[in-house]
Order: C-alpha cells, then sequence, then structure tokens
C-alpha cells in the first residue's frame, strides 16, 4: 500500500481518486466513531456511574481525538493534491477551509446585519468554491509545477520484469 498517497502532500491525483480516498476516509472515521464507544460503553454498562462515565470520556477522546485527528491530515494531504492538480498551491487550503470558520466568528462579534450579511455571504461563496475546485473541476491537462497529468497514457506504469528477476 502506497501510504503516501493518504498521508503525503506532494504529487497530483485526479478527481475519481479524489472522491474515493475521501469517501473511504470518512466511512473508516464512520465506523470507528460508531464502533469504539459501542465496544468502550458496553463495558462499563454496569460500572459505578462515579468513575464509570468519567473513564468512559476519557477513554473516548484517547481513542476519537487521535481517529480524528488522522483522518483530518488524510483530508487535507488529499485536498492539497487534489488542488496540485489544479495547478494551485496548497496554501490555498488556508483560503478555502481556514478563512470561512473565521468568518463565521466575525459574523458573530458584528452588530450591523448589512455587514453580517456580506460577511457570511462572503465565508459560503468561498466554501462552495472550495467544494468546486477541488471535486468538480478537471485538473490542469499535461505536466505543471506539481508533476505528471495523472490521466495521461504514459503515467502508467507497466512492470516488465520477468518473475524470475524479481
Amino acid at each position: 500500500m502506497d501510504w503516501n498517497f493518504f498521508f503525503g502532500f506532494d504529487g497530483r491525483i485526479n478527481r475519481a481518486k479524489c472522491w474515493r480516498a475521501m469517501l473511504l476516509n470518512s466511512i473508516c472515521l464512520l465506523i470507528f466513531i460508531l464502533v469504539v464507544p459501542l465496544n468502550i460503553g458496553g463495558s462499563f454498562g454496569n460500572a459505578d456511574p462515579k468513575w464509570g462515565v468519567p473513564l468512559l470520556i476519557a477513554l473516548l477522546l484517547g481513542t476519537l481525538g487521535p481517529a480524528i485527528i488522522i483522518s483530518t491530515w488524510c483530508f487535507t494531504a488529499i485536498a492539497i493534491k487534489r488542488l496540485h492538480d489544479r495547478d494551485r498551491s496548497g496554501w490555498w487550503m488556508v483560503v478555502f477551509f481556514i478563512v470561512p470558520p473565521l468568518l463565521d466568528k466575525l459574523w458573530d462579534w458584528l452588530d450591523s446585519p448589512t455587514a453580517a450579511f456580506f460577511v457570511s455571504l462572503l465565508g459560503a461563496v468561498l466554501s462552495a468554491w472550495a467544494f468546486v475546485e477541488i471535486f468538480c473541476l478537471r485538473g490542469t491537462r499535461g505536466p505543471n509545477r506539481f508533476g505528471s497529468d495523472p490521466l495521461a497514457r504514459g503515467n502508467i506504469r507497466i512492470d516488465t520484469a520477468s518473475p524470475a528477476s524479481r
């Protein structure tokens, strides 16, 4: 298995691989979120509530926290590679995934409904643009500064070595 695909930030991937990787990432996280609490919670069903609930919370945070961190890392790596396919720097992740939540916080602090509306609209537009840019648009044709075109026929690696020479 190529771990660089899920954890590395270099190279390019096409839309189909991006969709499959994001779906796999989401399913794994969902299964982990559903299975771990049920297994941990079942073993504490008859425990003393005084110690059972705090221990359960500590175990959930200890197991789900790393799972969410790993899932976020994989999402970021896949999205950056997809941005590379669009010939964009990985720093666009800041515009697409950091700025909208900051605008949402700004929206909470504004007293003017008109200004709050435009700030909220800007955050929604950035989020929609991120979705279209990463998941919908085709990558640049041919090689770009981040690597060769993942859809180019010349990129298919064929192992011509005989089984005896391996």
